[in-house]
C-alpha cells in the first residue's frame, strides 16, 4: 500500500469549494497545515465575531474530524463526508462553515488544511491558551493523554490534594503539582502569562473548593469533568461534562431503538 498522501475526492453533487477548495488540477491542495495557516492568515478572511455556542461546539468537533482525516493523508473532503463524519446533517454543516468564512459551491471539496487553518482561527486555537488543572489523580493524568492539550493548550500549573502527588511531575516538561490551597496564590500570581482556563478534575468533595479558588484567581473560564454540579459567579462560564449522565443518555437511546425493535417484530410487550 502506497505511503502518499491520498485525495478524498467529492463524490456527492453536494461537495463543496470555495478559497478553501480544490480543483481537479489540485493546484491549491496543502498537505501541511502550518502551510495552509499561513495562506489563510494571509487573505481577508471573514470570519463571525458573534458565533452561536451550538456552532462553536460542532465547529470544535469539525476541527477533531478535519485532524484525523489529515492524519490519513485525505487533502480535499466534500461536505458530506465531514457532516459523516462529525455526525451531523450536511445542511448544517454547510451553514456552520459561514461563519468562518467558507461558503462553498458545488463540485469540489473542501482543502483539509486550509479550512482546519480556518476554524482554528474562528476558535481562537491558533494561538497558545494557558491551562491549570485541578486533579493529577487518574481522572487528571487521561485528560492530559488523550484530552490534546499541546494543540493550543498548554498546562501551565497543576494542583492536587494528595500529598503523594504534591512536589511530583505528572508529565515530562510540566509543571509541579502543588497543593490545592495554592490555586489562587499560584493563578493570581501569573501576571506575564495569566491562566484562561481551569479544569477541575478533582475528588468530588473538592470540587467546589478548586472552582471557588480559581474563580477568586480571576479565571472566568471552567472545564469542570466531576459529577458535581459547582455554584459560581454570573461572568464565569462553566463547562460540565459528566461522563456518568452521558451513559445514561446512551443507555435511554439503547432502551427505546431496542423497543422500537420490538414493537416492529410484533411481539408483545406487557406493562
Amino acid at each position: 500500500m502506497s505511503g502518499r498522501a491520498t485525495t478524498s475526492r467529492a463524490s456527492d453533487p453536494d461537495g463543496d469549494h470555495d478559497a478553501d477548495a480544490v480543483g481537479d488540477d489540485h493546484a491549491d491542495a496543502v498537505g501541511d497545515e502550518s502551510a495552509s495557516r499561513d495562506a489563510v492568515t494571509a487573505e481577508s478572511v471573514h470570519i463571525s465575531s458573534d458565533i452561536p455556542e451550538p456552532t462553536v461546539t460542532r465547529l470544535a468537533t469539525y476541527l477533531h474530524v478535519l485532524r484525523s482525516f489529515s492524519e490519513r493523508g485525505v487533502l480535499v473532503a466534500s461536505s458530506v463526508q465531514l457532516a459523516t463524519a462529525a455526525g451531523v446533517n450536511s445542511s448544517i454543516l454547510r451553514k456552520d462553515f459561514t461563519h468562518v468564512g467558507a461558503n462553498g459551491v458545488r463540485g469540489v471539496g473542501y482543502d483539509v488544511g486550509r479550512l482546519t487553518a480556518r476554524i482554528k482561527l474562528a476558535l481562537h486555537t491558533d494561538s497558545t491558551h494557558t491551562v491549570a488543572l485541578a486533579g493529577a489523580g487518574r481522572l487528571g493524568r487521561a485528560l492530559l493523554e488523550h484530552a490534546g492539550f499541546g494543540r493550543g493548550f498548554r498546562i501551565a500549573a497543576m494542583f492536587d490534594a494528595d500529598p503523594r502527588l504534591i512536589g511530583t511531575i505528572i508529565d515530562d516538561g510540566g509543571p509541579t503539582v502543588a497543593p490545592l490551597t495554592a490555586i489562587v496564590d499560584v493563578c493570581a500570581g501569573r501576571d506575564a502569562e495569566p491562566i484562561e482556563i481551569g479544569v477541575i478534575a478533582t475528588a468530588d468533595p473538592d470540587a467546589q473548593t478548586a472552582c471557588d479558588a480559581f474563580v477568586e484567581a480571576g479565571v472566568r473560564q471552567l472545564l469542570n469533568v466531576t459529577p458535581t454540579t459547582l455554584r459560581t459567579e454570573s461572568d464565569v462560564v462553566v463547562r460540565q461534562v459528566d461522563l456518568a449522565l452521558e451513559l445514561q443518555v446512551l443507555a435511554f437511546n439503547a432502551s427505546r431503538s431496542r423497543g422500537r425493535r420490538t414493537v416492529m417484530g410484533e411481539e408483545t410487550v406487557t406493562a
